[in-house]
């Protein structure tokens, strides 16, 4: 019997070898990696001899005396290889590849784990440094260390040596040899053991179960958008559009959208993040649809609108990126006082974190919205240039904004009832009523349909304003306007302190003051000639922008301050890229011209405060 064919190692020693799972490697590796754990067993058992089961299994024979050598060695994590070897370049090994203890004189392989090999003390600082490295911009600590070894070296006057001959010193291929180093001594589980990992992330603990985890993201659509603009004769012109923005919310399990919010500008902000969350938390009906041959599928919807216990079921975590309309603080008070739940922020830049997210913008983007007048494939190199999809020219068919909503409102609810690929052959909707029969916790507030209101509402302090003296009536301003009521007249006692006011983001023409969280004192209007048409703090921020600007919006005598805007913004939409836009936002608000009101609803909703002063009953009729 030849020695290649005698038995290498024993069938416990080769039994107890910890085996990569096959759903780690990649599926193109698959049929390989198998072969090689097949031809390494055979051979460490001695059941055939090398050159037998290379040929089986059409392998390399070199490569496979390499793996059967370095499979009974001990790794750095002090276990032996094993099938680790089996996996692409896993019976390769660069601290093998490194002999002597002589500095490097130039740039090459196993050049930087020479040089380690040759300064131990260099070589205990690297092997020592556990700062995360992600990909992108390097992080601060490890500049530090490759500063700390280029003086450590530049002290000893190894300046003809590798790295300090290098432009970079040796930068990068630090860099790199500290990110492979993680990756071949990262720890194995143990394949005998019966206890469960411990998770270190919340995506970890909140993924698993329907509604644990939601991500939402702000996607700007490859297109290139026209509008229409009414002129202020009554005539239009096609208008560019900067940027269209898609705000979606999908529960990653089921994949199925939550919500989604469409709006048009620069960038997004904190009030389309919490419109996005607040659409969400009531009840989806299906459209009124104007659009000829546009019609919603059998079982399209979205996920507010199923039967309890789902349509009132919000997640327990939402996944947001680094965004700053995400970090504002209107955002966080509206989540923790109406949505509950884990709000967590990531890194930018690092679509791997929230890939479900992802995912679903590439899907929408591929088979809708590109498809769109004006949409287009963007270059991914910088030599390359953007490639038109659609065949329709954005000039002769310019966008209508409501009509545009319209369409994504039936291509959501579409989505929603379409088998998806990572479900089998189960739509989203399909998925979420299958879990929910299932012996699972969903959360279900008991105020349901108020929480949508409050996602879209701010508390805030303000100090009540007035001065007996002059006849200045008790009042409080909030964002450039003065707000009173005949409930503050005559309120003296209230002036110099800060009450709790309650304010509508959606429509700032009315506000509710309390003197404390459970006492209301009354509702407060706005003063002309903000208190005729719904505006949200947006608009208000804008129209206040341009009054302030030298020939801007002028206020003083209108009778309502959004249609003095919209009329400012179509005398200049023709030559003002920024009022374009603009119209185009306050055409979203409003889809026919914004006509004042003479009542607000919330004048007439029913407050809940002790009455003061004399009560008559003179027109009272006896009973």
């Amino acid at each position: 019997m030849s020695r290649e064919k005698l038995a290498l190692c024993s069938e416990t020693e080769v039994a107890s070898w910890y085996q990569p799972p096959l759903e780690t490697v990649a599926l193109e590796h698959r049929e390989r990696y198998l072969a090689k754990c097949q031809a390494l067993r055979a051979v460490c058992l001695g059941e055939v001899n090398l050159t037998v089961a290379a040929r089986e299994s059409k392998l390399c024979r070199k490569r496979l005396r390499s793996m059967v050598d370095r499979a009974p060695k001990l790794a750095l994590d002090g276990r032996p290889f094993g099938y680790r070897v089996c996996v692409p370049w896993g019976s390769y090994s660069k601290e093998e590849a490194v002999n002597g203890g002589a500095m490097p004189i130039k740039a090459g392989p196993h050049a930087m784990a020479a040089m380690l090999a040759a300064q131990p003390q260099i070589k205990e600082w690297v092997h020592g440094f556990s700062t995360p490295l992600p990909s992108g911009q390097i992080p601060r600590k490890f500049l530090e260390l490759h500063k700390k070894l280029v003086k450590e070296l530049t002290r000893k006057d190894l300046h003809d040596f590798y790295p300090l001959n290098r432009p970079d010193k040796g930068k990068r291929a630090l860099l790199r040899y500290l990110r492979n180093r993680r990756i071949e001594t990262a720890p194995m589980p143990d394949a005998f053991s019966d206890e469960s990992p411990h998770s270190s992330r919340l995506a970890d603990i909140f993924r698993g179960e329907i509604f644990d985890r939601a991500e939402l993201d702000g996607h700007r659509i490859d297109i290139e958008a026209e509008l229409q603009v009414p002129g202020p004769n009554g005539s239009t012109v096609t208008r560019p559009v900067t940027a269209l923005w898609w705000i979606p919310e999908v529960e990653t399990e089921s994949r199925a959208i939550l919500s989604w919010v469409l709006r048009v500008g620069r960038n997004y902000n904190n009030q389309d993040v919490t419109q996005t969350m607040a659409d969400s938390l009531q009840k989806w009906t299906p459209r009124d649809l104007i659009i000829p041959e546009l019609h919603y599928a059998p079982g399209a919807g979205m996920p507010s609108a199923l039967p309890e216990p789902l349509g009132f079921s919000r997640p327990l975590m939402v996944a947001l990126d680094n965004h700053k309309g995400h970090h504002s603080w209107k955002v966080e008070d509206a989540f923790c006082r109406a949505h509950d739940g884990i709000f967590t922020l990531g890194r930018p830049h690092q679509p791997r974190s929230r890939p479900i997210v992802e995912q679903l913008n590439s899907r929408m983007e591929k088979g809708a919205f590109r498809m769109l007048p004006g949409g287009f494939e963007p270059a991914t190199r910088l030599d390359e240039d953007k490639v038109r999809i659609s065949d329709f020219s954005p000039k002769d068919h310019p966008i209508q904004l409501h009509l545009l909503e319209e369409f994504i409102d039936v291509a959501v609810a579409n989505y929603n009832a379409t088998p998806h690929p990572a479900l089998g052959d189960l739509s989203p909707l399909q998925f979420l009523q299958q879990r929910a029969r299932r012996d699972i916790c969903l959360y279900q507030p008991s105020d349901a349909s108020q929480c949508a209101a409050d996602m879209n509402s701010i508390v805030v302090a303000l100090k009540v304003v007035g001065n007996k003296k002059t006849g200045t009536l008790p009042h409080v301003n909030y964002a450039y306007v003065r707000y009173r009521s005949p409930e503050l007249d005559g309120r003296w006692e209230l002036v110099g302190k800060t009450l709790l006011a309650r304010i509508h983001r959606n429509d700032l023409r009315t506000l509710i003051v309390y003197r404390t969280a459970s006492q209301p004192i009354g509702v407060l209007r706005a003063a002309p000639p903000w208190d005729q048409t719904r505006h949200d703090e947006t608009t208000r921020t804008l129209i206040h922008q341009w009054s302030k600007q030298e020939g801007g919006l002028s206020l003083k005598g209108v009778e309502c301050a959004v249609t003095a805007y919209v009329n400012f913004l179509r005398a200049n939409a023709r030559t003002s890229q920024q009022a374009a836009d603009q119209l185009a936002y306050i055409q979203q608000q409003h889809p026919k011209s914004p006509s004042p009101s003479s009542r607000h609803s919330l004048m007439s909703t029913p407050m809940r405060a002790p009455t003061r002063g004399w009560i008559s009953m003179d027109n009272m009729r006896d009973s």
